[in-house]
């Protein structure tokens, strides 16, 4: 099979995934985090070279952030008293992480910091993504699925109109392959994308979505290139391997990290201006 065939077939796969559980309410959203939580996860704790498979930092790490969803995302019925044992055994678990670093590593601080940057740089994203649906006091799906299609129009747009019109590079010292033309080809898609959004959506006006599009393209663009940069300074050409023709899940979601954070916080001013 031809490389192109194999990253169409995963493509279309990770996208059905995503729709699928975007549109299958809270539950779907927390278990779309949760996926992604452990795919990127374990991808990073394995940029280190002496990791192998699954150890049991990775597996704190991944329970910490589980653990955060149910306690701070507010989808869960949770009460007060059992929201103080959950934060009383989020912190046993974030120090037991911390002790068996300490303990059990040859290099303590760059152990260390290697986690706590994965627990900030993906936890703390992901955390908010079951988070970004809620609008007006309801569920938005669409809300969730709008963030990820400007991030694909702008992804794919910005690869055609570079490889099509490219020359005048982006950032060649971290990406050699990114030009402005291709920045502004994702720009176009992105914006005429929310455009037509608003069309169709009509729960936010407009200009909410066009601010929404053009943090997703330039938010989008800055954690491709901050990926990249991270890539580079581990000398590894993908994140991993999970999707055949793409590379790890890191680089399917390298522009939704910085992009979630941003879009929710937006989506928030807008709410508030909107009641």
């Amino acid at each position: 099979m031809s490389n192109m065939f194999i990253r169409t077939i995963s493509g279309v796969l990770y996208v059905a995934l995503v729709m699928l559980t975007t549109f299958s309410g809270e539950f779907g959203q927390v278990f779309l985090s949760a996926f992604l939580v452990i795919a990127a996860m374990t991808e990073w704790m394995q940029f280190d070279k002496e990791a192998k498979d699954i150890s049991f930092p990775t597996a704190l790490s991944i329970g910490s952030i589980f653990l955060s969803i149910y306690c701070f995302t507010g989808i869960f019925d949770v009460d007060v008293e059992q929201l103080r044992w959950l934060k009383a055994l989020l912190i046993v678990m974030l120090t037991t992480l911390m002790m068996n670093l300490a303990f059990n590593s040859r290099d303590v601080p760059k152990k260390l910091f290697h986690t706590i940057f994965g627990l900030v740089y993906i936890g703390f994203p992901l955390i908010v993504l079951p988070m970004l649906p809620q609008y007006m006091g309801e569920n938005q799906p669409w809300m969730l699925a709008s963030v990820f299609i400007l991030i694909w129009c702008n992804d794919t747009f910005a690869y055609l109109f570079g490889r099509t019109f490219g020359k005048h590079k982006l950032y060649e010292r971290i990406s050699p392959n990114k030009t402005w033309e291709g920045f502004v080809g994702g720009a176009i898609s992105a914006l005429v994308a929310s455009a037509i959004m608003s069309h169709y959506l009509t729960f936010m006006p407009i200009v909410g979505w066009v601010g929404l599009a053009i943090i997703v393209l330039i938010f989008g663009t800055v954690g491709d290139l901050f990926e990249s940069s991270l890539k580079r300074s581990f000398d590894r050409k993908d994140s991993g391997k999970f999707m055949p023709g793409h590379g790890g899940i890191l680089d399917r979601i390298d522009s939704l990290l910085f992009t979630l954070p941003l879009s929710y916080f937006y989506i928030r001013i807008i709410e508030n201006l909107a009641q």
